[in-house]
């Protein structure tokens, strides 16, 4: 990249690819007309620059064919288009890989002088997502429990058996529970509360509406979810399954649409090939309100429909056998989530009759549905028993007993890949076709670590995130990163300059490294580079844990202290978090091995 000539980036073949381009031209030099059919995103666009710049020398016609989905119908209406590149497409891509060059060069070498480790690295969006995952685990390091109560009270009303909840805003003591009970009448004997008047009655309609059509986000999301596919094989099948299978003996059939997307549109033929199919097998199902695009995320770009089959006609039961087990596991949730958004919405009734007593408030709630609609397509579950209740203001509720249920406040959890990929697409960080790569880089780099779903920061992950931020707030904040994305978008409309984009940043971030660090909270005590990608202190957590009989290693964080609690055994250390393999929480005392405190979430 020539910084002085205005960014102009220089470009190398990587290795082995000079001679997958040698055959690709070998074959151009027999045909009359060159496509290029690269991904039809801003990669694939800049990947058809670079085939266009070799393949320009063959002095032949050259186009290029943008397809959504892989079909016979979608290759000759693109071939009939006879489109050129999209230049303004490819100036936003340069200016994106250029910007993330610059970060990478720069702030690298900066991290391996200021934390003393020539390994690491940094990436500037991947540096947002570390931060979410680092701020989760600070979260659940400071996360005390509250312990509170809630009354509830057996009876009847019209010889209907029913359990009514005391409502409060306010969450109860201990204290504050036996007052209420009090209060009510119910101690010392339950002499004067022979019944309670319904006083109010609300009612409301239900109106469920389906979900929508897979983004690439939620297809990952619930894939992870559902399925237990990790964002790497979803989006590995997703690719096979758009590029098709040869159905009989008849040619090769893409069985869905192009699978990297920020939106949930579904295109007017798709939509009619749908309600078809719905129409023919499902018609009581079949949504009868007219449709009304839904309008999409603030950050979508929409430059592709949602992820949807090719054709709905195609079942996965028809098609099984073309199919691995897991192609037709993924196939058939992306076929239902599509069918199911074209769906009914579930509509019903939902009822909430208030008791009064001494000016507390005591509800029932009542759930009528009418039509399950969409929900109907579902595989068959249990189904709560439904019953209209017809009380009347001023009935009776007649009490037999109490109850007092105990709870506590729950900590927050920590990500899965499939909400770190939702958090994402909702925020505009990251583009459709780099959500997967940026988990994998963060792993690969060892900032993070996956036990049974969950993701937290290594040690060496939080050291990196708390300098990064202490530093480069401003330029990899979430904010940044959008504001970043809109930029790019202004590029691909022509409203912005790739050059004043990457200089504005260039600038900034020069002005950064040029000024005085701020030191971060973790430099006594540093840990080697190799025991921060293993884990902090893992054989002694191992010997520790041996005399709870377990077996299973540990990977070590090491938040900043701020906020934490004193050890509740020496008094002296601050109580820390660590990741089990079962995705548990283990806590420890700081001062390990002078405390042996350790303890694990229930």
């Amino acid at each position: 990249m020539d910084i002085q000539n205005q960014f102009e980036p220089e470009y190398e073949w990587l290795k082995g690819k000079k001679t997958v381009f040698s055959a690709i031209k070998t074959k151009a030099k027999l045909a009359s007309i060159i496509y290029i059919a690269s991904d039809p995103d801003r990669e694939g666009e800049i990947i058809a620059k670079h085939c266009y710049d070799e393949l320009i020398k063959l002095k032949k016609p050259i186009f290029r064919l943008r397809l959504k989905e892989i079909s016979k119908e979608e290759v000759s209406r693109q071939i009939q288009l006879k489109s050129g590149l999209d230049l303004a497409e490819i100036e936003s891509q340069i200016a994106r890989r250029v910007v993330d060059r610059i970060f990478g060069f720069e702030v690298s070498p900066d991290l391996w002088k200021q934390l003393r480790i020539s390994s690491l690295s940094a990436g500037r969006v991947q540096s947002t997502v570390l931060h979410w995952i680092c701020e989760r685990e600070k979260e659940i390091q400071n996360f005390s429990k509250e312990i509170f109560y809630q009354l509830k009270l057996k009876g009847s009303v019209s010889n209907e058996p029913v359990v009514l909840d005391h409502q409060t805003k306010d969450k109860l003591d201990s204290k504050s529970i036996q007052n209420l009970i009090s209060e009510i009448e119910i101690l010392p004997e339950p002499t004067r509360l022979k019944e309670i008047l319904l006083s109010q009655i609300k009612k409301k309609n239900i109106k469920r509406n389906p979900p929508l059509a897979f983004s690439t986000a939620s297809l990952q999301e619930t894939s992870f979810r559902v399925l237990g596919f990790d964002s790497k094989k979803t989006m590995k099948l997703a690719q096979m399954l758009f590029e098709g299978k040869r159905i009989g003996s008849g040619e090769r059939v893409g069985l869905i649409t192009y699978m990297r997307t920020d939106s949930t549109r579904i295109s007017d033929s798709k939509r009619v090939l749908g309600e078809e199919y719905l129409k023919k097998h499902f018609p009581s199902l079949v949504s009868v309100s007219s449709f009304t695009p839904k309008k999409q995320k603030k950050y979508s770009q929409d430059a592709h429909e949602a992820v949807i089959p090719a054709n709905p006609n195609f079942s996965p039961d028809s098609i099984a056998s073309y199919l691995s087990p897991d192609e037709r596991k993924l196939y058939s949730l992306i076929w239902e989530r599509f069918l199911v958004s074209l769906m009914k919405p579930e509509l019903g009734e939902e009822t909430v009759y208030e008791f009064q007593k001494n000016k507390h408030t005591f509800i029932y709630k009542n759930e009528f549905i009418t039509d399950p609609g969409f929900k109907a397509f579902a595989k068959a579950e249990k189904k709560k028993p439904q019953k209209r209740l017809d009380w009347k203001l001023g009935d009776r509720f007649i009490y037999e007993s109490y109850s007092v249920e105990e709870k506590q406040t729950e900590p927050p959890v920590r990500y899965t890949q499939g909400k770190l990929v939702q958090k994402m697409e909702d925020t505009g960080v990251g583009r459709p076709s780099t959500y997967g790569s940026i988990i994998e880089t963060l792993k690969t780099r060892k900032y993070i670590v996956e036990y049974h779903k969950s993701i937290g920061p290594t040690a060496l992950g939080m050291k990196v995130n708390e300098y990064l931020f202490l530093n480069f707030d401003d330029m990899i904040g979430e904010s940044f990163t959008k504001d970043l994305e809109e930029k790019l978008d202004q590029v691909t409309d022509k409203k912005e300059s790739r050059v004043a984009l990457i200089q504005v940043f260039y600038e900034s971030l020069i002005r950064i490294l040029r000024s005085p660090r701020k030191k971060t909270n973790q430099t006594a005590n540093t840990p080697s580079t190799k025991e921060m990608e293993a884990g902090t202190n893992e054989s002694s957590l191992k010997k520790s844990a041996s005399n709870r009989k377990e077996k299973e290693p540990f990977v070590s964080f090491s938040p900043s202290l701020k906020g934490q609690n004193i050890c509740p055994v020496c008094k002296e250390g601050v109580v820390k978090t660590k990741l089990g393999k079962k995705g548990k929480t283990i806590y420890f005392c700081s001062r390990y091995p002078h405390c042996d405190y350790i303890t694990y979430e229930l």
